[in-house]
């Protein structure tokens, strides 16, 4: 385990600040932006605490050193086994992974990670200075939240590490939730029928709303409306919205558009399908509401997302991605855009 010195960290800002541009072994590069300029980075519930693993200290002091201006909590670790220790030990809310690490590698840790039900939940990002397809497709099946590329430019490592920590935070309230319910009603998979007088009504709230978000996500080119949907699992359109709000932390709308940005980028990922195919199949009306909506949410257009994504290493050809057969889709279909919010009421 090792950590800067206040001294050299001190001299590290110094010389950032004189040479805002940081690459070769360092993450970061681009010029650093202004105090003014800098994203508001809000993070519910104090800071968040991070453990950082790479072999390379001098790569990364900079990186920790930057993360500690914005208020967060920062550990290291210099290989896999330490990284183990610290992770249970610790746990972290997020841990930034290199790949290349002595003895137990990146995908390695990762693994055990995910097996070890008490870090099973702490949110991965993977860190590597190669554009290996092969390497990001393996991370993910092994449950990395994301892969950055080396240098990374300041502001997008910023923005990823707190989308990974507020998403992170919104599925630990979510499971609270659950827990909360279960141990009041029983199991959820439970017949509504079982349950004791007076306490049917509640479970059946939760067994609608899972029935509405599973809709939802089977229905995602051509959503129901809320009042469509609101009958299709036996309620309102006022319990529906309260219900989500409550149970899933967003609104119906705001499930919606996060599912099918999801749903977009796992198909820029994994197929050659064209950008409007991949636009209608999500539900978007075209190419332009998937573009405005993609670089919104990860600051790049799709066709640069999937490259990135998609990116092979130097003097390889990438794998020919999977072929599939766009869906017919109705340029009518409605978009995120064409979703109403619930009424405030609710």
């Amino acid at each position: 385990m090792m950590t800067p010195t206040t001294a050299h960290v001190a001299e590290r800002r110094a010389a950032r600040k004189a040479d805002p541009v940081l690459t070769g072994a360092g993450y970061l590069s681009g010029p650093a932006p202004d105090a003014a300029a800098r994203p508001c980075l809000v993070r519910p519930e104090g800071p968040a605490h991070l453990l950082v693993v790479d072999d390379e200290p001098d790569g990364v002091e900079l990186v920790i050193a930057h993360l500690r201006d914005y208020d967060f909590a920062v550990s290291t670790a210099v290989n896999g086994a330490d990284a183990l220790a610290a992770a249970h030990e610790q746990r972290p809310d997020l841990i930034l992974l290199d790949i290349s690490l002595p003895g137990l590698d990146g995908p390695e840790v990762l693994r055990r990670l995910k097996q070890a039900p008490a870090t099973e939940r702490i949110p991965v990002v993977m860190l590597t200075g190669h554009r290996d397809t092969e390497r990001k497709v393996r991370c993910f099946e092994l449950g990395a939240a994301d892969y950055l590329v080396k240098p990374v430019v300041e502001a997008e490592l910023h923005a990823r590490v707190t989308v990974q920590l507020h998403q992170s935070r919104l599925r630990q309230a979510l499971s609270a939730k659950l827990r909360s319910y279960e141990q009041r009603f029983g199991p959820l998979d439970e017949p509504v029928a079982l349950a004791p007088c007076g306490e049917t009504g509640a479970r059946a709230d939760v067994a609608l709303l899972l029935r509405a978000r599973q809709l939802l996500r089977e229905r995602l080119a051509d959503p129901p409306s809320l009042t469509e949907l609101a009958r299709l699992v036996g309620t309102n359109q006022p319990r529906l919205s309260k219900g989500f709000r409550t149970l899933f932390g967003t609104t119906v709308y705001g499930f919606v558009r996060e599912s099918r940005l999801q749903r977009a980028r796992e198909l820029l990922v994994e197929t050659q399908l064209p950008i409007k195919s991949i636009a209608l199949e999500v539900g978007y009306r075209g190419t332009s509401d998937l573009t405005r909506a993609v670089k919104d949410h990860w600051g790049l257009t799709p066709t640069a997302l999937r490259q990135r994504l998609q990116a092979p290493p130097a003097g390889e050809q990438a794998p020919p991605a999977r072929e599939q057969a766009a869906p017919a889709a109705s340029k009518s279909a409605p978009s995120a855009d064409d979703w109403s919010p619930p009424t405030s009421h609710a």
